[in-house]
C-alpha cells in the first residue's frame, strides 16, 4: 500500500494554525493603506495565493503516532469549496468593496451574505467529517488464507525479526509486506506481535479478524 512521503505532525498544524489567523489579521488591518495606494488587486491576489498555499497545507496528511489521518476524496472536494466560498463572501463583505451596491440594495447584499456565510459554515462542517485515518501498521485477513502484515518503516528491524520468529511467516516479494499462515501456533503468534508492536485490524473486518485470531490461539 503506497504511503505518502510528505506528512505533518499536529504541532506543525498548530502552528500553521496561528501563522494563517496572524496573516488574515494583518491583511485586513493593512487593507486601507492598499486601498490609499491603489493596491487593492494587489491585496486580492495576495489574499488568494495564501488560501491556495492553506488549502495545499490541508491536504497534507496528518502523521499521529502508528497512524495517518487524511482528507478522502469528498473532502477535498469540500475543502476546495470551502475556500471559494471564503473568497466571495470576503468579496462581499470587506468594508468599501462593495460600498455603492451596499448603499443601493442592503438587504440584496445582506441576503447574498448570510448565504454565503451559510454555505461555508456547511462546507467546512463536512470538512471536518471527511478525514479518514489510516494505520500505519495493519494487519488484514487475505482472500486465499492467512493474515497479510504491513507496517512503516518496512525496513524497521525489531518488527521485522519478530515476523521472521513467527512459524511459516514470509516477506512478500511484490511488496513490503508479510504474510502469516492462519495456523494456531502463527495466529497466536501474530496477535501478541499486534499488542506488542501497536498493529491494527483493518476497521471493516476488524472485530472478525480479532475473533479469527484468538479462535486460532484458543484464546
Amino acid at each position: 500500500m503506497p504511503r505518502p512521503k510528505l506528512t505533518r505532525s499536529p504541532t506543525i498544524s498548530y502552528v500553521w494554525m496561528g501563522i494563517s489567523i496572524g496573516f488574515v489579521v494583518v491583511m485586513f488591518a493593512r487593507w486601507e493603506a492598499f486601498i490609499a495606494r491603489g493596491r487593492q488587486v494587489l491585496w486580492w491576489a495576495l489574499l488568494a495565493a495564501f488560501l491556495l498555499v492553506d488549502f495545499l497545507f490541508l491536504l497534507v496528511p496528518i502523521r499521529e503516532g502508528q497512524s495517518l489521518r487524511r482528507l478522502s476524496a469528498a473532502g477535498r472536494g469540500w475543502a476546495a469549496a470551502a475556500w471559494l466560498l471564503v473568497i466571495f463572501f470576503l468579496w462581499v463583505v470587506v468594508p468599501s468593496n462593495a460600498i455603492g451596491l451596499r448603499r443601493q440594495h442592503p438587504i440584496l447584499v445582506t441576503s447574498i451574505g448570510l448565504l454565503l456565510l451559510a454555505a461555508l459554515v456547511l462546507a467546512i462542517w463536512k470538512v471536518s467529517s471527511s478525514w479518514v485515518r489510516e494505520s500505519l501498521r495493519s494487519i488484514v485477513a487475505r482472500a486465499g488464507g492467512g493474515f497479510l502484515v504491513e507496517f512503516e518503516p518496512a525496513s524497521d528491524s525489531e518488527i521485522s525479526a519478530a515476523l521472521a520468529a513467527i512459524p511459516g511467516a514470509a516477506r512478500i516479494s511484490e511488496g513490503d509486506g508479510w504474510s502469516v499462515p492462519a495456523d494456531a501456533a502463527s495466529a497466536a503468534a501474530l496477535l501478541q506481535l499486534a499488542r506488542k508492536f501497536d498493529f491494527d485490524f483493518v476497521p471493516q473486518k476488524k472485530m472478525e479478524e480479532i475473533g479469527e485470531l484468538e479462535k486460532f490461539s484458543g484464546r
